[in-house]
């Protein structure tokens, strides 16, 4: 693929290789074929299909944009020259794909499926209440830890590189691996099910320390790990071992920035719901002093004989 297309440019007395790596999109059809499903399944479901799976249901379109945003994304990730470089020369493009699709597309995906969708997705009641629950929430991060870990063994990660099966097969599962470490915070299905503010940022600090654990470990890894990188042309300055300790920094430190951003986010939103909760007890407790020193009023008026609303004018008993 990516080395033939270099010895054709070599052949040929071309210089731009990087101009040639441009040029190279992937037409995969297994892939465009679940870029259909996912775009025509969804446009089905808001279209044709609305009065039986969404009666009545009004989708946002804030909701539309973001889920056409990440198929999108995905397409661009898995069809661009960004696959091909990560396929056959560049593991740093590689985990690009990778943080792309797991921190970008699958978020978006999930934030435009609408809630009534999510449901009908998942039939059961007792599937959807799963998601708050701490049992719910150490699967997911095991599975999601461990999705993305297995396909960092050599072995596995070179038969994705080389086999387009099994290329694709990754790719999908990187998609899974994206859903599931978001379902805890996003709960499509039953947003009641959700986690606390306080609980959603622990979440974030905790959920991808393994795969920040193993970006550090190849930063320092004393060779290349993957034969497909070490065997790889290279076109740019960057040699493999350079390639790949800036491939691990890729998976240990911008994860952990956008954990950051994202707790945040999280932190002020929950300070302003505890403000805002705050200054309703202050605004309730103040209408019912109002209340009971209007009803102390009242019956002190009362005992007195006078109305509460009487004028305390004199009145001449004489003509």
């Amino acid at each position: 693929m990516l080395q033939d297309g270099v010895e054709r440019v070599r052949r040929k007395g071309g210089d731009s290789v990087g101009a040639t790596v441009l040029t190279w999109w992937n037409a995969d059809p297994v892939t465009l074929g679940l870029l259909v499903v996912l775009l025509g399944g969804y446009l089905l479901a808001l279209g044709p299909l609305r009065e039986r799976l969404l009666p009545g249901v009004v989708v946002p379109r804030g909701r539309i944009i973001a889920y056409l945003l990440g198929v999108a994304l995905l397409a661009l990730t898995l069809l661009s020259p960004l696959d091909t470089l990560g396929r056959e020369y560049l593991l740093t493009a590689r985990v690009a794909q990778i943080l792309i699709i797991v921190t970008f597309v699958a978020p978006l995906l999930m934030v435009g499926l609408p809630d009534e969708l999510a449901q009908r997705l998942l039939p059961v009641r007792s599937w959807r209440e799963a998601a708050g629950t701490p049992l719910f929430v150490v699967i997911m991060v095991l599975a999601f830890n461990t999705i993305v870990l297995f396909w960092q063994i050599p072995r596995y990660f070179d038969l994705a590189a080389q086999d387009s099966l099994w290329h694709n097969v990754a790719n999908i599962t990187y998609l899974v691996a994206g859903v599931l470490t978001w379902w805890p915070l996003l709960t499509p299905a039953d947003r009641r099910a959700r986690m606390s503010s306080p609980l959603q940022m622990a979440y974030l600090a905790l959920e991808s320390l393994p795969i920040d654990v193993f970006g550090i470990a190849i930063i320092f890894a004393p060779g290349v790990l993957y034969s497909v990188y070490a065997n790889a042309p290279r076109i740019t300055g960057l040699s493999a071992m350079v390639d790949q300790q800036v491939a691990g920094a890729l998976l240990a430190l911008p994860g952990n920035l956008l954990d950051i951003l994202f707790m945040s986010i999280i932190f002020f939103i929950w300070i302003d719901r505890i403000e805002q909760t705050q200054r309703q007890r202050e605004r309730a407790e103040i209408e019912r002093e109002l209340a009971a020193e209007s009803a102390t009023g009242a019956k002190s008026d009362a005992a007195d004989g006078t109305p509460a609303n009487a004028e305390a004018t004199p009145i001449d008993a004489t003509d």
